[in-house]
């Protein structure tokens, strides 16, 4: 039996003004048409720009919502044997973190971002299916790493983040897949745990202050989250997924944001690799016509570690952050128009069945 096709769901989010747009007097260019976006360019006000995604969060949207509609469903998707990835793209100072995270210290809280909501909502559930049902046996493992300047750090290895020189490399293996080599990968068994990894990790991952963002993330980074689901009264029944959790770099231009030297050499990795990720998603959008083109997964770090996500085996779901205020209408429209294409790009992800003997070695 074929498995089925999905596309990439899209959702978007708006925040509100921030004090810096408010202080200015800056106007609302952005409004949501039921689950359309229209965008207005505020130099000319007939020129209005309309695009329909899956998802659209206005300013008054809650955490709550972005959870019940982008984060559950992709947990409920790796219960049930698939891989599957949330990542976040938008401009710096658009949200992307705390959509992703939330307020730091606030996991229990309403402003808990879909990565914690995520990390108490998976042990829940696995204490709630062992209970129902003794037989299956869980292992949950966690990875998280950081792409900085083109090069792979793990977020939770101090002694890689003090030899700076020394970045991991991609591989990629006939089971396996992409994956980074020397990573390390913990084994936790509680929200509690798999938290202070999360914590430990974002306390590690590269920030600066730009023009534009007081603590722009620096670099993309990724929280993997592995669910090996093993059934002792039947080993067809066994399954494995991965749970990808990015959090791109923001994107931006030069200008918006006042950099020079080491903050323009960020920059320009930044927008490198992000363009590259737009050149992947143009040729899958092609591909999804039944063109046959080359795609260049391997022209940057960030789309050689999304390669699955974006074209492989895995249900993959974009939030892209966007402002409301007119000063950043070009940002705006850019991210608008990624994310649409985005929304083309068609998937086949492929149940993972238990079968692979990695998996079952690592539950003995």
């Amino acid at each position: 039996m074929s498995n089925p096709v999905e596309n990439i769901r899209v959702a978007i989010r708006c925040r509100g003004f921030n004090e810096k747009e408010r202080k200015a007097g800056d106007k609302c260019i952005f409004s949501v048409e039921n689950e359309g976006v229209c965008l207005v360019n505020p130099e000319n006000p007939t020129d209005v720009h309309r695009f329909g995604f899956d998802h659209v969060f206005g300013p008054e949207a809650q955490q709550h919502e972005l959870w019940d509609q982008v984060g559950k469903p992709a947990l409920d998707k790796a219960f049930a044997g698939f891989n599957t990835t949330i990542f976040a793209y938008g401009q710096t100072g658009s949200g992307k973190t705390f959509s992703m995270q939330g307020v730091q210290g606030g996991a229990d809280g309403e402003l808990a971002g879909i990565i914690p909501r995520m990390n108490e909502a998976l042990f829940a559930r696995v204490g709630a299916e062992t209970a129902a049902n003794p037989d299956i046996h869980f292992l949950v493992t966690c990875s998280y790493f950081e792409i900085y300047n083109e090069v792979v750090y793990d977020l939770l290895d101090p002694d890689n983040r003090k030899n700076k020189g020394a970045g991991l490399e991609i591989r990629e293996h006939t089971v396996l897949g992409i994956y980074v080599k020397g990573l390390q990968e913990m084994v936790v068994d509680t929200p509690k745990k798999l938290q202070a990894l999360i914590d430990q990790g974002m306390a590690s991952r590269t920030v600066g202050s730009t023009a534009m963002n007081d603590t722009s993330s620096r670099s993309h980074s990724v929280l993997s989250v592995k669910l090996h689901q093993r059934d002792a009264s039947d080993a067809a029944r066994s399954t494995f997924a991965k749970l990808n959790l990015v959090d791109l770099a923001g994107s931006e231009r030069q200008k918006s944001t006042g950099a020079a030297g080491a903050r323009l050499r960020e920059g320009a990795n930044i927008n490198k690799s992000l363009s590259a990720l737009g050149n992947v998603i143009n040729a899958l959008v092609e591909v999804a016509k039944g063109r046959k083109v080359f795609v260049p997964y391997r022209n940057s770090k960030l789309t050689r570690v999304l390669q699955e996500s974006l074209g492989g085996n895995s249900l993959t779901a974009m939030l892209a952050a966007v402002s409301p205020a007119a000063c950043n209408f070009a940002e705006t429209l850019s991210t608008l128009q990624y994310a649409s294409r985005a929304k083309a790009i068609q998937l086949r992800a492929v149940k993972n069945e238990e079968a692979s003997q990695v998996c079952m070695h690592m539950m003995k």
